[in-house]
């Protein structure tokens, strides 16, 4: 399966921009679609529209292959793939909202219903198990006119990255994480990653639900291990003669362990880890399930 040449990144903000750009690095003519003209403008001058290590360096080397405007359909009709990368922000009940990547859809949607060939949309934005083949596949359909299927692809491919690393992050990852509405959208899918990454990344593929749940789990079982080190750390410093780096590097040796997060340092932060967490607990209880593991974390 070829990887397609055009790309269109909806969302430029922390994730979507360095996303374009490294797109771009890698060959691939990339659009860039935002609402923030701001955004749009800066991209279109040469400029890199948030602070990110290595974004300007890409822009300034790569740019010619990026352009940006805050037309939807402008970018859907010249591109073969939309990623959509907004904010899904936590609401009271700590259960994501998907109103910015709903209105992203309609939009992209609505381009879709001028177009023949077949597009692959992908929700990259980190969304509730469920909403992928529920409201967004919903949305999806009803603004486009077409199922998802032979002529429509719908994918859940959510990055983990860290703010302050992006670019590296996204040119080296462990994994590529795929949720796929059939073996042609997940192929296609893959082959972009293949020829944009600079590991030999393990790609795991599986359905829409098992990958909306994995990305939140993921990071509740990191945040957990962090909290474990802590609790050591904690220990240590109660026993004397007890030296938490001692015992978290022994700790990691074991294979069933591993070395990474697994160091007494400061509580865990950041704009993923205690979201993520909320949200996996929120969802246990809205399904009848125990959870105290990610509550206590």
């Amino acid at each position: 399966q070829p990887a397609p040449k055009r790309l269109s990144v909806v969302g430029l903000g922390k994730l979507g921009s360095p996303m374009a750009a490294v797109f771009a690095k890698k060959g691939f003519e990339v659009i860039g679609v935002d609402v923030n003209p701001v955004f749009v403008e800066a991209l279109n001058a040469g400029r890199a529209p948030v602070q990110e290590p290595d974004l300007q360096e890409l822009i300034d080397q790569h740019g010619k292959r990026i352009t940006a405007t805050t037309s939807y359909r402008e970018a859907v009709l010249a591109t073969d793939v939309t990623f959509i990368i907004v904010p899904t922000p936590s609401k009271a009940d700590f259960f994501f909202s998907n109103d910015f990547v709903l209105k992203a859809i309609e939009e992209i949607g609505a381009a879709l219903c001028d177009k023949q060939d077949y597009h692959l949309v992908v929700v990259t934005s980190t969304v509730m198990p469920g909403s992928t083949g529920g409201v967004i596949r919903e949305a999806l359909e009803a603004a486009s006119g077409r199922k998802v299927g032979d002529e429509l692809g719908l994918c859940y491919n959510p990055e983990f990255i860290a703010l302050g690393s992006v670019v590296r992050d996204m040119l080296q990852p462990d994994m590529i994480l795929i949720g796929q509405s059939d073996e042609k959208a997940g192929l296609i899918l893959e082959s972009i990653y293949r020829s944009s990454i600079d590991t030999h990344a393990e790609f795991q593929r599986m359905n829409w639900v098992n990958a909306e749940l994995c990305k939140i789990a993921v990071n509740t079982y990191v945040t957990t291990k962090i909290s474990y080190a802590n609790m050591i750390a904690d220990m240590c410093d109660r026993l004397g003669g007890a030296d938490a780096d001692v015992v978290t590097r022994a700790l990691g040796a074991d294979s069933r362990i591993g070395r990474k997060y697994i160091k007494g340092a400061t509580g865990y932060g950041g704009p993923c880890f205690p979201r993520d967490n909320k949200a996996f607990v929120a969802l246990a209880r809205s399904i009848g399930a125990r959870a105290d593991l990610a509550e206590a974390t």
